[in-house]
């Protein structure tokens, strides 16, 4: 959990960093994909708990005596200090669904990003729409390496992708066969 907050503030820091002036407003609505139903709905859920606390640190100074990004100001100090709010949208784990929401959150929402997805398939599809709206998509868990190497510009991820957890998988397994 500390690690999802550590991405949250990451990106939300990223997207303070180079947002154009024009988005200094009283709420910087964020754009939340998570599979909140069916078999994959605990982590959904589990982020929905980190990224409620997330909100709490940057938009409350109850956590100032902390040594994090955004705990001190209440709010984003760049812009005013506007609070942070998101809107949930539930993809059930379902590629064309996770098309449809982030679509929705982007044009009806109007959120000014889009963060999660977890499904690989899920990313896919929803990036596309971020990147035909020219909307920043930040990804933390998916692991297919196909989603960066379509050279999208709106699109990011901070893990890394299955062909590395491979290698790395193997480069392990081989030092345990070798005794200094």
């Amino acid at each position: 959990m500390r690690r999802k907050l550590w991405l949250m503030a990451f990106f939300l820091i990223t997207l303070i960093l180079f947002s154009p002036p024009f988005l200094v407003a009283a709420e910087v609505k964020i754009g939340v994909l998570y599979p909140m139903s069916g078999p994959t709905a605990q982590v959904g859920l589990d982020n929905k708990h980190a990224i409620e606390l997330a909100l709490e640190i940057i938009n409350t100074t109850n956590y100032k005596h902390l040594n994090l990004p955004l705990a001190k100001s209440g709010g984003l100090s760049n812009l005013g200090n506007a609070n942070v709010s998101v809107s949930i949208a539930d993809h059930q784990g379902k590629p064309d669904l996770g098309l449809s929401e982030a679509e929705r959150l982007i044009t009806q929402e109007k959120v000014i990003a889009l963060f999660g997805a977890y499904h690989s398939a899920v990313t896919e599809t929803a990036s596309l729409v971020a990147e035909r709206l020219k909307i920043p998509f930040f990804n933390a868990e998916s692991s297919s390496p196909k989603l960066t190497r379509r050279g999208f510009k709106w699109f990011f991820r901070s893990s890394p992708h299955d062909e590395i957890f491979a290698g790395s998988l193997f480069e392990c397994l081989i030092g345990l066969g070798h005794e200094d």
